[in-house]
């Protein structure tokens, strides 16, 4: 077993709806009711770029399901597939645009964590996010 699922109750394996909006929120949440030291804002620019990126990503995911980019390195478990990684580019950048340290510091854990195959990482589609089922 896993230091994850062993150690702190993570489950193994993540829906779209939860690592992508419902633990999101939480965290923005969390930050904003406590003292969490906020970026700079410079990095606003980048949070626009990466939300760009999300979004020709996103939209490349959504005209070609089945498509794998071909990607052999540390994070491949996560990149390799369009929609995951353009639901992490998204995170990123709404972590940039809102200054939040927090919801940067998930969305890299959550990277970490589902390319090193601690934690499997639903791919996102239109009908899970929208709660139309597969």
């Amino acid at each position: 077993m896993s230091f994850l699922q062993d150690r702190l109750g993570v489950p193994r394996k993540l829906s779209p709806k939860l690592w992508l909006i419902t633990i999101p929120s939480a965290v923005v949440s969390f930050e904003r009711r406590s003292d969490v030291p906020k970026l700079p804002g410079t990095g606003k620019a980048l949070g626009g770029l990466l939300l760009a990126g999300a979004a020709v990503v996103g939209l490349f995911a959504t005209r070609s399901p089945e498509t794998k980019l071909a990607y052999e390195g540390p994070l491949a478990p996560v990149v390799s597939r369009p929609a995951t990684l353009a639901g992490l580019m998204g995170l990123a950048g709404v972590a940039f645009m809102l200054r939040s340290t927090t919801l940067l510091l998930y969305s890299a854990g959550l990277a970490a964590a589902g390319g090193s195959g601690q934690v499997a990482l639903d791919e996102p589609s239109a009908s899970t996010l929208l709660g139309r089922g597969d």
